[in-house]
């Protein structure tokens, strides 16, 4: 019964501690993260991962997004979302994942990526991902995020050891989306997530849409699985939003 009770008193204070670093959310970079209801925090406070889609007018592609409230701590979540170089074999259908430009781990830097699909032809992007050092600063450490806009040009990929992997698939039209990581008070983390990707070619963007969005928990699921793996080891190369050593 304590049990039960103490996690009702943990799920209750959940969208309290949200609501105070509610006003920094207009500080994102992100500035195309959809407006996730209020609905879904108490459903992720509750243990589930909560995700839905916001579709933009004239858009046939919907942004995809998920909450949750994980047990793992804020830093080894960091680390699994800027450890791009891991992700294959770790994140479902990914087949490539690596650094083209800048530095590993930290921002910006530019990454290609490319996504095994069934039936129709493997997806490759680019993206320009960046840590936003404003808003964790001015949060006080209390919102971390690192968001990326859409990069996909073949002339990226020419003449690195990605260029067989983008022959053989089709470029996305454009992609862009975002990690967010807030803290709570009892050492569990806030994560949310949303990708917005129209996949070109000639697999229909709502269409897209609907499979994607079945693989937002896995994607949420798959991230804690590998900041588990990482908690233990070193730190060593990662960097906080505003750059300095994790």
């Amino acid at each position: 019964m304590f049990v039960l009770t103490l996690q009702a008193a943990l799920a209750a204070s959940v969208p309290d501690q949200l609501q105070a670093v509610a006003a920094y959310r207009s500080k994102r970079i992100a500035k195309d993260a959809p407006v996730v209801p209020p609905s879904a925090y108490e459903t992720a406070a509750a243990g589930k991962i909560a995700t839905g889609v916001e579709y933009a007018d004239g858009v046939a592609a919907g942004k995809g997004w998920a909450v949750a409230v994980s047990d793992v701590g804020i830093e080894s979540l960091w680390m699994a979302m800027n450890a791009e170089d891991q992700y294959v074999g770790r994140f479902d259908g990914l087949t490539a994942s690596a650094v083209l430009s800048g530095t590993a781990h930290g921002s910006p830097r530019v990454l290609f990526q490319s996504l095994d699909l069934p039936i129709v032809s493997d997806r490759w992007w680019v993206s320009l991902e960046q840590f936003n050092a404003p808003l964790y600063t001015q949060s006080g450490g209390l919102v971390w995020e690192c968001a990326w806009t859409d990069a996909t040009d073949p002339a990226r990929v020419a003449g690195t050891p990605w260029a067989d992997v983008a022959a053989a698939g089709v470029p996305v039209a454009w992609s862009k989306g975002a990690w967010l990581l807030i803290p709570l008070e009892d050492g569990r983390t806030v994560i949310e997530y949303f990708v917005w990707t129209d996949p070109g070619g000639r697999l229909p963007a709502g269409a897209a849409t609907r499979f994607a969005s079945g693989a937002l928990d896995r994607s949420v699921r798959d991230l804690e699985s590998l900041a588990r793996d990482l908690a233990p080891t070193s730190r060593e190369g990662f960097v906080r939003p505003d750059g300095r050593p994790l």
